[in-house]
This record gives structure tokens, sequence and C-alpha cells, in this order.
């Protein structure tokens, strides 16, 4: 009796160490206070706490961080971040891109004034003229004030935020119907209050866990110890749900990335040469879906391609064959594949409309449209 009450003991501290671990991940993340990128006397930038001074500041006052006083830097002395890495130099070389000082506006069309790179050495950084590298371009501009959360949430629209925080929950109730549709098809009878309750743990670890399916992992588990009989079935429906939910994204990234590249006034500019990078990404991936379909629902093309002589070879039998079962379930259903799938537009739709609540709340200088591709694409 001890075994089990060991590995019961062992899940439960394991499970809330990765909960506590990743919520303070999350946390400490998060800048509390507005901050700045300083330049020290070798000129290697710091981070510092602002305590007065905006984008356009012509002098900042801040806390140093060595001192704990408060100081005054002028502008020049205060630099944008880095949007990438590293940059090549004129003669070939790598160079660690430090950050930058930029002029003009930097949400409309910001120019270099010079970047900030790494000396060799290690021990300084050296100010470069954009001709002096090859190939850069600017990117993403950083701006020399990162705006903390209580900066944010001071200017925001109260309204617009509870508005965002309100629509959210549509996403969880939609998600939940469509895995519980799923879930019947198998034969898996877990209620659908169940079903909730493990549609959000999975919810709340993909939240801080790597990619957005790191809960997932967890769901299943769940699902499995609800369907003690069933439990390979169990897991193939998260992952079929899982698949549904990327397939419906795609779909919609695409759809919008594509429109707003042909209805861009200037096909050149960098966000709609990315919009149209994200159209034909999406297209390649559809169209190895519309493949891996077919193969699915067309038999004699899976004898033609040997598919049932590679399965008789694989290891795990029992397992293979339980992963067959549950896809032969799911090909004699396919409106209610086609049901799941279009379910899915509504969630995604959900948590685009959220962020683009809190973004105008936030006043962020973004297009209705462009969050549409952008949440996708996140």
């Amino acid at each position: 009796m001890q075994r089990p009450k060991a590995g019961k003991l062992f899940r439960f501290i394991l499970r809330w160490t990765i909960a506590i671990v990743g919520v303070y991940w999350v946390v400490t993340n998060i800048h509390l206070n507005d901050r700045i990128q300083v330049l020290d006397a070798q000129n290697l930038p710091f981070d510092a706490v602002l305590v007065a001074g905006d984008e356009n500041a012509t002098q900042f006052t801040y806390v140093d961080p060595t001192t704990g006083q408060n100081a005054i830097v002028p502008r020049d002395r205060v630099i944008n971040g880095p949007d990438q890495k590293t940059v090549t130099l004129a003669d070939g070389k790598p160079a660690v891109l430090l950050g930058m000082r930029l002029v003009g506006d930097i949400d409309k069309s910001p120019a270099i004034r010079d970047v900030l790179v790494l000396d060799p050495n290690g021990q300084s950084g050296i100010f470069v003229a954009p001709g002096q590298l090859m190939g850069y371009q600017l990117d993403v501009p950083q701006p020399r004030v990162v705006v903390g959360a209580k900066t944010m949430v001071r200017r925001a629209d109260p309204m617009l935020l509870i508005a965002a925080v309100c629509v959210m929950p549509l996403t969880f109730m939609f998600t939940t119907l469509r895995w519980h549709q799923l879930l019947r098809v198998l034969g898996i009878w877990i209620p659908l209050s169940r079903a909730f309750v493990l549609n959000m743990v999975g919810s709340f670890y993909n939240s801080f866990m790597p990619g957005s399916t790191g809960g997932d992992v967890l769901k299943a588990y769940y699902a499995a110890k609800q369907a003690p009989t069933r439990r390979t079935a169990a897991v193939m429906s998260v992952i079929v749900d899982r698949v549904i939910g990327l397939i419906a994204l795609v779909i919609l990234g695409g759809v919008m990335a594509a429109i707003q590249y042909a209805t861009s006034p200037d096909r050149s500019d960098p966000v709609a040469q990315r919009c149209l990078q994200v159209a034909i990404g999406a297209v390649i991936i559809l169209t190895g879906v519309l493949g891996f379909s077919i193969v699915v629902y067309w038999r004699g093309l899976r004898e033609k391609l040997g598919f049932y002589t590679l399965v008789a070879k694989a290891p795990m039998q029992t397992h293979v064959q339980k992963v067959i079962e549950v896809v032969r379930l799911y090909r004699q259903r396919p409106l209610l594949i086609f049901g799941a799938l279009m379910i899915t537009f509504p969630v995604h739709l959900t948590v685009i409309v959220s962020a683009m609540l809190a973004g105008n709340a936030f006043d962020l200088p973004i297009s209705t449209g462009y969050y549409f591709i952008v949440v996708p694409v996140v």
C-alpha cells in the first residue's frame, strides 16, 4: 500500500512544483517599472529603472544599479535595444549587436543613426555607421524606454481591459465542447464538467511551459486516467484536438495574411513581405495536411504506398493497432471532424478579439487587420 501513496505524493509534488516554478518565471519576467539601457564609460549598456523621461526626452533620470541613487543621463547615452543578436561588418566578420541609436518616430518610420557592436576583445562597445554593415536592415525597432507594467496599467483604458478578460472564457468553452465531442466518438464518456476541468488544467500549464503544447501532455495524462481501458484512445483524442486547432489557426492566419498582402498599397513594404511569407507558409502546410488526409481516407492509395506492410513491421504492435482503430473511428465521422474544425474558428477569433481589445486598451499602434495575422502566428 505504500507504493501507490508514494507515487501519488510524488505526482502531487511534481505538479505543484511545475506550477509554482512556472508562475514564478512568468512573474519575474514582467517588468513592473519602466526601464532604459544606459551606456557606461566603455559604451557597454546596462539595464536601469527609469525615474523620469519618456521616449522623446532629451535626458533621463534613472536609478543607478550600483549606488541605488538617482542619476541623470543625456539622450545620447541611452540606446534602443537590438533587433537581432549579431550583424556582419564590412570586412565580413560577425559582431555582437548591443543596440542602436534611432532617429524619427519609432511608431512610424524610424531610421538608424548608428549601431553599437561589441568590440572583438569584449571589453567595450563601438558605434558603427549602418553603411559599414553587410546586408543589415532594421527589422523590429526597439524603443528607448521599455514601458513597465505599472505604467501600462495606469495608462490603459480599464473598460477595454475588462472586456478583453471577459471575452477569454468563451475560448475554453468552445475548446471543451470540441474535445468532448472527439472523446464521445471514441466511446469515452467523460462528463462535460470534467472535460472542462481537464481542459483548464492543460490551458494553465500551456501558459508557461515550452511552446503551447506542454499542458497537453498533462491533459492527455489525466484523460487517460479517466478512461483506464481506453488510455491510447484518450491520448489520441488530445492529439487530434490539437491538430484540428492548429489547422484552423493556419487557415485563419494564412487567409488574413494573403488579404493583408493583396490589399497593401506597397507590396515591397517589409510588413507586406512578411504577410506574403506567412501566406506561403500556410499554403505549404495545408497542402501537406490535404495530402495526409487523402492517404487516410483512400484505402487504395495506402495499399500502393505500402502503408500496411510498414505498419506490420512497426514495434509495439498493440499500441499501433489501437492508434489505427482511433483513426478508423474518426475516419468514419468526417462530418464530426468538419464540425470540430468549424467550432475552432470562434475559438481563435475569441483570442484575437481579446488581444485586440487589450492592445487598444494600451493604445498600441497596430491596425485591426494585423491582429488577425500576428495572433495566429504567435
